[in-house]
């Protein structure tokens, strides 16, 4: 996620120019800033929650403590 805010703060910068500089104070410029890095974010944030909520059905750990268990505790 850091990656992607950093690449939105980078795009709202005006570049290497030095022309212009956003008032952080400003409510406009942190509304204009907040929208921005959620639109970016969106994405990330729903692959995370769909992963969440339909995952793989074989742990990627597979010498982790409770995958390893050999009685039927895992299976709920």
């Amino acid at each position: 996620m850091k990656e992607i805010i950093l690449k939105v703060l980078n795009e709202i910068a005006c570049g290497n120019t030095g022309a212009c500089q956003i008032n952080l104070q400003s409510v406009s410029a942190q509304r204009m800033i907040a929208e921005k890095i959620d639109l970016a974010l969106q994405p990330h944030v729903a692959q995370i929650i769909e992963d969440i909520v339909t995952p793989m059905k074989h742990s990627p750990m597979p010498d982790n403590e409770f995958y390893s268990r050999r009685d039927d505790a895992r299976e709920i």
